[in-house]
């Protein structure tokens, strides 16, 4: 049974993850956690919807994952970003002034800040963080401010 649920909801699962996390192997490892907490608990529940309730499992799997991981801009964030006119060493200090900036910035703002620079919605944001989408525009505003005041300084 769960070999045929494997085969039948793989895939879907593992694009679900993909779409989001942009991180194939992030997306493997997700997706295999999901089909662990099934065998898990269909001894114990018998869901009238199965693939509602699976899905319901990977969106929880996935805000899990966010929280356990620690959202921090790294340099190759800004591969998209970087002007190839400027110097090397202009370009650096540049970056690393904006790093320690966003770096610097509370949790609460960094991650709805650094989703949104990955390319994710703020309605996506929102479902990742656990907030309304309201909240997610007003923190990447608020940080967007406070890295402008300690960039300009």
């Amino acid at each position: 049974m769960l070999e045929e649920l494997v085969q039948t909801y793989y895939d879907r699962i593992q694009y679900y993850f993909i779409q989001r996390v942009k991180d194939r192997y992030y997306a493997e490892d997700l997706t295999q956690e999901v089909f662990l907490k099934v065998l898990l608990a269909l001894p114990k529940q018998q869901p009238e919807n199965f693939e509602a309730w699976l899905f319901t499992i990977a969106k929880f799997t996935l805000y899990d994952f966010y929280r356990r991981k620690k959202l921090v801009f790294l340099p190759e964030d800004f591969s998209d970003y970087i002007d190839l006119e400027q110097s090397f060493g202009h370009v650096l200090t540049e970056q690393t002034i904006l790093l320690e900036s966003i770096n610097r910035l509370s949790d609460k703002l960094r991650r709805p800040f650094i989703l949104s620079i990955r390319g994710y919605s703020y309605q996506e944001i929102a479902e990742i963080i656990d907030v309304k989408e309201s909240t997610v525009k007003s923190r990447v505003f608020q940080a967007r401010q406070k890295i402008k005041k300690q960039v300009m300084k």
